[in-house]
Order: structure tokens, then sequence, then C-alpha cells
């Protein structure tokens, strides 16, 4: 490995059996690759047989149809596990985009020393479902927020999570909709008091009355 970064670090090797992991990734070797801000790690609908460790930096994952609309599904800071859900998909596509958010580094293992890795060492398979767990309970929480509450619950949900909205284009990439769409919803919170005007941005009215 020519890293100083320690893999050991990630959380899917944790409590794992150095000399068993080892072993598979001499048979197997992966590679570390580096991307400054803004590349593209992988793209939608790409063939998925490598799972990205994610060792510095930051990534976010985006999806596009077919009309050009963005959503940004996550944003994943180091160390973390990049496409686990996929790399045993029956299909074996990425339905997502990873975009380097800011200069990063992965290691990236192969899907056959992945696979061994989870046979020879339970702490490793352990640990990956965990990963898959937290992964889709994420996803679990992003269908709540687009499919099943109006963009004003959403709004209210991202307000109360970020204190702020400061930049209206952002939080509608965030959010995934249009930037008139969210203007108009702000517009009708104000209205309606519950949210106002602040020099942070738009917070809720009940926060600047905590203030």
């Amino acid at each position: 490995m020519t890293s100083n970064f320690d893999l050991y670090d990630l959380p899917l090797f944790k409590g794992c059996e150095r000399a068993v992991v080892e072993a598979v990734l001499q048979r197997y070797p992966g590679r570390y690759a580096s991307y400054e801000k803004g590349d593209f790690i992988a793209l939608q609908n790409s063939v998925c047989r490598s799972l990205y460790l994610l060792c510095e930096g930051s990534v976010y994952a985006q999806m596009t149809n077919e009309e050009g609309k963005l959503f940004l599904l996550d944003a994943l800071d180091a160390p973390d596990v990049l496409a686990s859900t996929f790399i045993f998909g029956t299909e074996e596509v990425l339905p997502v985009s990873i975009i380097a958010q800011t200069d990063c580094r992965l290691w990236i293992m192969d899907k056959a020393c992945v696979l061994e890795l989870l046979e020879k060492d339970h702490a490793v398979l352990r640990n990956f479902l965990t990963v898959l767990s937290d992964h889709s309970l994420f996803l679990s929480g992003k269908l709540n927020d687009f499919a099943l509450q109006p963009l004003s619950s959403r709004l209210i949900g991202y307000l109360s999570k970020n204190g702020s909205l400061q930049n209206l284009q952002e939080a509608a990439f965030i959010l995934g909709v249009a930037r008139p769409s969210l203007s108009r919803a702000v517009a009708q919170l104000v209205e309606q008091g519950v949210v106002r005007k602040s020099g942070a941005g738009y917070v809720l009215a009940q926060y600047c009355e905590a203030k």
C-alpha cells in the first residue's frame, strides 16, 4: 500500500483479524485513488463491481432524471463506505453519481475481494451489515422526506436541522426542487408567520423568539 492512511481506521475493519484481511488483500490488491473537488468518482448507471472506501475528504451522491433534474441523495464524510447497497445487486448497476465534494482519497476494492473478506472475517461481515442497515435507514428517511411530505414540511425540517436558509439555490438542490418552487414555499411560510427573515437568512419564527 502506497499511502500512510491506515485502512483499519475505517468502520468496515473495526475489530477484524488483521492477518486474515492482509492475506485477502494480497490476493486481491485494491488501489488508492485521489480526486479533486468536483471530480466524478463514479457515474450514474455505470457497472458497479467495486466497493469505495472513503479515506479522506467528503463526497455526495446525486441522481439525474431524463429531463436533467438533479436530486441530491446523500453527502458523506470520511471515513465511510460507498456503494455498499449496490455492489451485490442483481443488475450490478450504480443508480447514482458519486462526486467529490472536496479533495478526497479512496481505497477501491474489487467485488471478489469484498466477498472473500465477508466470508472469512466475521467482524468485517458484521460491520458491512451495519453499514447496509444504516444506509438503508437513511434512504428510508429520504423517501419519507421527499415522497410523503409536502415541500413546506420538508422546508421546516431543513430549517430545524440547519438553523437557517441563506442560499435558495443550494437549498433547492438539497431539497430536490426548483428554485422558484422553494421561493414560493418560503414566501408562504413567511406569510403564515412560521418563518422569518433575519440577519442569518430565513429561520423558523420560534428560533427568532428564542434568540
